[in-house]
């Protein structure tokens, strides 16, 4: 309201009310995170990628699938390739005739398993 008692049309400003006058104090102060630690830089190293390797035996299915596979060795043993290979060993399919002319079904093979690691 005005001195003489008669009311303002419109918004009012932020001299006439305080609460707008104090949000536009909040908004016009900004807030600068202070650095509290260098930056660190991590470099990594160009390593060659390491070979891992698995052989596994396998029983050759009707239609050329491998099943009842078993790891025989794996290097380096630490790294569980042998147990990645055997997880990829269902996927495998392999020829049905050996290099003798015979069938493979129901025999076993070995199969190697090269993983390149980076």
């Amino acid at each position: 309201m005005k001195p003489d008692g008669l009311e303002r049309a419109g918004p009012k400003t932020s001299r006439e009310d305080p609460v707008i006058a104090s949000l536009l104090a909040a908004a016009a102060v900004s807030i600068v995170p202070t650095p509290t630690a260098q930056a660190t830089v991590t470099q990594v190293k160009d390593v060659q990628p390491q070979i891992a390797e698995a052989l596994l035996s396998c029983m050759v299915k009707r239609d050329g699938g491998l099943t009842a596979c078993s790891v025989q060795s794996e290097f380096p043993a630490e790294m569980g390739v042998g147990k990645a290979a055997l997880t990829m060993a269902s996927q495998f399919q392999v020829d049905l005739m050996g290099p003798d002319g015979k069938s493979r079904a129901g025999s076993f093979i070995d199969v190697p398993v090269r993983i390149r690691i980076r």
